[in-house]
């Protein structure tokens, strides 16, 4: 493929592809948990216009000021005026546009294993699904491959300005999520090892290239620098940010100890992406990926010279690659998007192992064959991933579904507004919500279209609000003090085994049955 003018027309192909599989139907899916906290730290920014890095929670600015142009071109007057999918496009839009940076990388693994690893990113079930998920992940891996691909393209041409711009990238990393220090050093782990490899088969190292001038790295530090600084600082409105941005790694490490609930066995993730089955629900693998990246990487740790791709990216590549991943599986803390990451660099050395196998086989039918096979197997990884997003987006079945709010919640927040209807109050009803510990999400976000919503993790000394919503923790208690002025009108499932309950006073109650035409 020697035209760049066609490489980059397939590119935009497959990326048109990526934004088809991660753009409909955005509102599907009950809003995470996690997802509604970003909500809430995105409308103080939006409306108040301000910003304060948390060292405790919540990561990085980047995904909050890139939600900003989404508000702006949708116009929603208000927070309660935006829906799920005012959020999701972001990290949707990220998500396609990591196959737009392959442009950058063609003469790195070749175009025809560029243009592989691109269809592989638009389908692999795990990114299109957290590519719909208003989290920082993808912003984050979008960010990594960005860092990755200017610093190839520096390493190809001297030139200072891909320098900076990598510089730049790395500042947007660690302006995304603290997780990037373990990129940072699966970087520098894969250079090390990419060194032994070529000492090791007795390779030499390019005698025609120039050194690199000490000024541009310090060029690109202090472009990371920079970046990291102002978005952490809120554009230099709030100096603490980033001491914060440092003083962050105290609560994560701890967490990342084991002090969570979010403790998983090490084989977690390879569990999750090879071969993931709950009861009698459907298969899931990526196990294409898996075995295209063996392959890949066995092909660049060859001591023969490979034509289609440069052997030293790519060797690197693998060795960054199970660095992030043996890393991520030796923490204990695993939750499923945070292998985002390596699973992107499996992609990439899938890639190269799709190619390379096909160009290992000898005669044209068999090529032929081996193309079938392997477009067969990426058609399943596309239904894997049409299932996932689609079909069972909110199942526990789907190894990609984690702590997800459940349908429920949004009967909740329906039968509210019923109630706020038979109010004459309507939307400045007031509601309390009493609440076992501060971990009431995604209520605020159920409820942002009120006007007066109180939270409390204890019975308030008045609790008798037209309507509360609170745990069954207090049942009792609320029976004691309400019972004779309430009525509790039933359950709701919130999250996976955490309920609600709603109390409803008689004169609302009644007067929501007759505007129903029951009484």
């Amino acid at each position: 493929m020697k035209s760049p003018v066609t490489y980059l027309a397939l590119l935009l192909l497959v990326a048109a592809g990526a934004l088809a599989f991660r753009l409909p139907r955005l509102a599907d899916r009950p809003m995470h948990a996690d997802e509604a906290v970003q909500a809430a730290v995105f409308r103080t920014l939006w409306l108040e216009g301000r910003y304060v890095y948390n060292p405790e929670e919540f990561h990085g600015p980047t995904l909050p000021y890139a939600t900003l142009p989404s508000v702006w071109i949708s116009g929603p007057a208000t927070f309660a005026q935006t829906g799920e999918a005012t959020y999701r496009v972001v990290p949707a839009l990220f998500g396609a546009g990591l196959v737009l940076l392959l442009w950058l990388l063609g003469d790195a693994v070749g175009k025809p294993a560029a243009l592989c690893a691109g269809v592989l990113t638009a389908i692999s079930p795990a990114l299109v699904f957290y590519s719909r998920d208003y989290i920082h992940e993808t912003l984050l891996v979008f960010f990594t491959l960005a860092a990755i691909a200017a610093g190839w393209r520096y390493a190809r041409s001297g030139k200072p300005a891909w320098c900076l711009a990598a510089g730049a990238c790395v500042g947007l990393m660690q302006a995304t999520k603290e997780t990037c220090v373990l990129v940072y050093l699966a970087m520098g782990i894969g250079l090390a090892c990419a060194a032994g490899w070529r000492w090791l088969v007795g390779e030499s190292p390019r005698s025609d290239r120039p050194a690199t001038p000490r000024w541009h790295l310090a060029a690109g530090l202090a472009a990371a620098i920079l970046v990291a600084v102002t978005l952490l600082s809120s554009f230099f409105t709030n100096p603490r940010g980033p001491m914060d941005g440092l003083l962050t790694y105290l609560p994560w490490l701890t967490r990342a100890g084991g002090q969570t609930p979010h403790v998983h066995p090490w084989n977690y993730y390879l569990h999750v992406l090879a071969w993931w089955r709950v009861g009698d629900g459907p298969l899931w693998s990526e196990g294409l990926v898996l075995g295209l990246a063996a392959v890949g990487f066995a092909a660049a740790l060859l001591p023969s010279r490979v034509p289609f791709f440069a052997a030293p990216f790519v060797r690197w590549l693998g060795f960054y690659t199970l660095a992030l991943a043996a890393m991520y599986s030796a923490l204990p803390y695993k939750t499923p998007w945070c292998l985002l990451g390596f699973l992107h660099g499996m992609i990439l050395l899938a890639g190269v192992g799709a190619v390379a196998l096909v160009r290992a086989v000898p005669t044209l039918p068999l090529k032929g064959c081996l193309s079938l096979v392997l477009l067969a197997a990426a058609g399943q990884l596309a239904w894997q991933s049409y299932r996932a997003s689609y079909v069972l987006a909110a199942d526990p079945r789907n190894p990609y579904v984690y702590a997800q709010t459940l349908p429920d919640a949004a009967r909740l927040a329906g039968d509210v507004e019923q109630l706020a209807a038979a109010s004459p109050d309507g939307r400045r009803v007031l509601i309390h919500v009493v609440w076992q510990d501060a971990y009431y999400w995604p209520l605020p976000w159920c409820l942002r279209g009120f006007e007066r919503v109180g939270y409390w993790t204890g019975v308030p000394d008045d609790p008798g609000a037209p309507i509360v919503i609170s745990s069954p923790r207090f049942d009792a208690a609320l029976t004691e003090r309400i019972d004779s002025t309430h009525l509790m009108t039933g359950y709701y499932g919130v999250r996976p085994n955490v309920l609600a309950q709603v109390w409803v006073r008689m004169d609302l109650w009644e007067a929501h049955l007759r505007r129903l035409g029951r009484l």
